[in-house]
């Protein structure tokens, strides 16, 4: 009876390795039939973490920095931080995606961006190095700043520019007027 169950198992294994191997496609002749390539992709043995491999590499897309944008709630309670990409990183740039997230209003530009000294960095991380400098203060003007819930729509400005242009403190200016000075980086969620 151990021999007939042993055999029987035996060849249940064989018939389930011989079900699960791949066969080749073969035409009604008989041809075994090559498979076909739709298109091109690009070797990926050197992409890194977190590159979607298999897929065609556009090679006319632009070249994208990564940015963190600070909105205010829905509520007007806390500053909420998300991430964004742009193609150039400047003023202007951060600028229109605190319009598009509703931050500052349609039509808002930054007529100047200054920055002045540099303190040692004390960061240090995945795209930052030990040595790294930033600027100790910045000034930022714009064209025009929205007059509701100003306190925090101030700090999102702040918190986006302190972590994108690598500044410490920044002053706001609007038609000419300081709206705040020395306004550094909060974390989100306050």
């Amino acid at each position: 009876m151990k021999k007939l169950v042993m055999g029987l198992l035996g060849a249940m294994m064989i018939l389930s390795l011989a079900a699960c191997t791949p066969t080749t496609e073969k035409n009604k002749t008989g041809e075994v039939k090559e498979p076909q390539q739709e298109e091109v992709v690009e070797s990926t043995a050197d992409a890194g973490p977190g590159v979607v491999t298999g897929r065609p590499v556009d090679q006319d897309a632009p070249d994208l920095t990564m940015v963190s944008v600070y909105s205010v709630s829905e509520d007007g309670s806390k500053i909420e931080g998300t991430m964004d990409s742009v193609e150039i990183l400047d003023a202007q740039s951060l600028v229109d995606l605190l319009v598009q997230y509703g931050v500052l209003d349609n039509g808002t530009k930054a007529v100047s961006f200054t920055t002045e000294g540099s303190v040692a960095s004390q960061e240090a991380g995945p795209g930052v190095t030990a040595d790294a400098t930033m600027a100790e203060k910045a000034t930022l003007e714009l064209s025009q700043f929205p007059s509701e819930n100003q306190e925090k729509v101030l700090q999102a400005v702040a918190n986006t520019f302190c972590e994108n242009m690598d500044t410490e403190t920044i002053t706001i200016k609007a038609d000419g007027q300081t709206l705040a000075e020395g306004l550094s980086f909060v974390d989100a969620g306050k």
